[in-house]
């Protein structure tokens, strides 16, 4: 039978790259002693109790009908409000769209945004699912490789001279995934100037933003006529430990958000009203839960800072956002993708390899900060363990 080509847009190397979670997870849920550092969630934490209530409050009152289809208003109307306290920019509710997590925000965006024969600007590595993500609607992805040796800053230039006639988007990720580099004021500076003059969407996935403190914390919104190009996507799943909740949305200018309501009208028709209820109260709460979340976050980085930075064969990179470590192995007489398998089946620690974020993940590890500190200690004596290893088994 045939299938239509987005399938084969959607099945690129991105949805591999999460193999060796997949299988580490198969291997604990089957009852192996197997330390999970593959993702991006504290599975030992639980949702704040007060956001928990809250759903079961909306439950038990009968809200488990059909919904306003752009998110309920008083939803977006708080998000509107954190947004506006996190960016500066001045926005409402007509200017959000409530989606079920950043994922689908992301999805619905490049949806409305992308056709067959524009391109979209990536900084790479970019998250795994940034090339299916965008390349479904048609659009070809032009990567702008960062560097170990530059921090992995984005370099405006670069980014820059990329654009072309056919350039319809530019998609900024800070902090970044797998990264955890947080961009600059001044790198925004002059993208979004030229975004401006050449109409150019500027979307930005800030997912990580709220574990950022207000000092650390930078947005191209700031800059003038910014907001008739930027859009920005996020969700509660970082900042309140609510990943399984599905709970995102996209703040832009209201000529995107009508084109996201018409999607989600044949998409969703409206996420669930209890969870909605819920993410207000989050919302409500502030930053607490989010930076209590970074200063566990910063505790387990210089754990595994102090414990492996002295094996050989890994170079470690550290950042101030997002909840990982990257470590460049390309010293190693082995790929990421290679390490990661043996280290999971020799040694029961998952970690993900890289090369499913673009060409130059090729030699990167990406390791989650989030369980506790003693699995992490755990994981550390072995991934040493794994590391020693390789070379012992390149000298015979």
């Amino acid at each position: 039978m045939k299938f239509s080509s987005l399938t084969d847009r959607i099945a690129d190397d991105g949805v591999d790259a999460w193999q060796v979670h997949y299988d580490g997870l198969a291997r604990r849920q089957a009852g192996e002693d197997i330390i999970i550092l593959s993702i991006g969630e504290e599975r030992a934490q639980f949702t704040p109790q007060p956001i928990v209530a809250a759903a079961i409050d909306s439950l038990r009152s009968g809200r488990h009908h059909y919904t306003s289809i752009s998110g309920n208003l008083d939803l977006r109307r708080a998000v509107a409000k954190r947004h506006g306290e996190l960016t500066g920019q001045a926005v409402d509710e007509t200017n959000c769209a409530i989606f079920a997590g950043a994922q689908n925000a992301l999805f619905a965006v490049a949806q409305c945004l992308l056709e067959k024969g524009d391109e979209v600007i990536l900084s790479e590595p970019y998250y795994t699912t940034y090339p299916a993500t965008f390349s479904a609607s048609g659009a070809t992805l032009v990567s702008v490789p960062v560097k170990f040796e530059n921090g992995f800053q984005i370099d405006s230039n670069d980014i820059i001279a990329r654009i072309t006639s056919r350039t319809r988007a530019i998609v900024l990720n800070s902090p970044n995934n797998p990264l955890g580099v947080v961009y600059p004021r001044a790198q925004y500076a002059a993208i979004v100037q030229e975004c401006v003059k050449r109409k150019i969407w500027l979307i930005n996935d800030d997912v990580y933003q709220e574990l950022l403190t207000d000092a650390e914390r930078a947005t191209p919104l700031s800059f003038p006529h910014a907001e008739q190009v930027c859009i920005s996507v996020s969700s509660v799943s970082k900042s309140h430990r609510m990943t399984g909740w599905r709970l995102g949305w996209v703040v832009a200018p209201r000529a995107v958000i009508t084109h996201l309501y018409n999607l989600a009208l044949c998409m969703a028709y409206g996420l669930p009203e209890f969870i909605q209820d819920a993410a207000v109260v989050a919302l409500a709460a502030g930053n607490a839960t989010a930076q209590q979340i970074r200063a566990q976050l910063d505790r387990r980085r210089e754990i595994l800072l102090q414990q492996l930075e002295a094996v050989r064969g890994l170079k470690l990179f550290s950042a101030a956002g997002g909840m990982f470590l990257v470590c460049d192995i390309s010293e190693m007489p082995v790929s990421a993708r290679e390490f990661a398998t043996e280290l999971l089946a020799q040694h029961q620690v998952a970690i993900l390899p890289c090369d499913g974020f673009g060409a130059c993940g090729a030699n990167l590890l990406r390791v989650s900060l989030c369980v506790d500190e003693e699995p992490l200690m755990q994981a550390c004596a072995r991934i040493k363990q794994h590391a020693n290893s390789i070379f012992s088994r390149a000298r015979t």
